[in-house]
């Protein structure tokens, strides 16, 4: 039988190093799905040998892809693929702080889930095909510090790929809604880019955010990516300017 493309050796004479080589064929394996969430890799000597790289290559490749949170080392025991967990994991995304400066941890109330065609904007964003019209869940919902609210939630993800999301598995998975993407739908949110906008609250925001019209709010994009840099998700959230701010410190994530 024919190796696939991550079982074949390293190119040795490639321009990029071979550390960095080592770290695109495990997240081709993970992509493919050989090693899921909480797995444990093979070990570095089998990787080496599996590869055809020393031993400290694949080292580098580990390191770089546990700094990331993709990967994580436990001492004595190897490395294993990073799981979300339903309450170690719930705010590794959040950056969301009181304007006194304590981070926010809020609860989530899901208001709407509903399957639609998606827009021409939301088709662009995920990479979805546009033969077809692509279908979407959207999820619509509210965040809350202390019963008031804090954000509102506007979150789209292709039905192909997230086939059992239903609104009950969404509330139940109440603590991390990213567990319950990686448990149900077999997709594991590895990165997030987000972008931040000032602007005004409006009609359905201000009433549900319990603002006065025009009052100022953050509207945060966020798209999330699985392996291989694939868009799964794009969400939307708009945030109550006067109470609340965005931070950009990684450390404070």
């Amino acid at each position: 039988m024919p190796r696939n493309s991550s079982e074949t050796k390293l190119e040795m004479h490639a321009s990029e190093p071979l550390y960095k080589q080592v770290e695109k064929r495990i997240l081709q394996c993970l992509a493919e799905g050989e090693w899921k969430p909480g797995d444990q890799l093979p070990t570095e000597n089998q990787l080496a040998e599996r590869f055809g790289v020393a031993v400290f290559t694949i080292r580098g490749g580990i390191r770089d892809l546990a700094e990331a949170n993709i990967l994580t080392r436990k001492q004595g025991k190897g490395t294993f693929v990073a799981k979300h967990t339903r309450q170690r994991q719930r705010y590794l995304f959040s950056r969301v702080f009181r304007n006194d400066g304590t981070q926010i941890f809020p609860e989530r109330k899901l208001l709407s889930f509903e399957r639609e065609p998606a827009s021409d904007e939301v088709t662009a964003i995920l990479g979805l095909q546009k033969q077809e019209r692509p279908m979407i869940f959207r999820i619509t919902g509210l965040l809350t510090v202390d019963e008031d609210p804090a954000s509102t939630l506007d979150i789209m993800v292709p039905t192909k790929m997230f086939q059992g999301l239903t609104a009950r598995v969404i509330r139940e998975g109440q603590e991390n809604l990213y567990a319950v993407y990686q448990d149900v739908c077999g997709i594991n949110v590895i990165r997030i880019q987000e972008s931040v906008y000032g602007t005004n609250a409006r009609g359905s925001i201000a009433r549900a955010l319990k603002t006065a019209v025009n009052s100022p709010v953050l509207r945060v994009e966020r798209i999330a990516y699985t392996y291989n840099d694939i868009p799964v998700e794009f969400r939307i959230r708009h945030l109550d300017a006067t109470k609340y701010h965005y931070c950009c410190d990684e450390g404070s994530a």
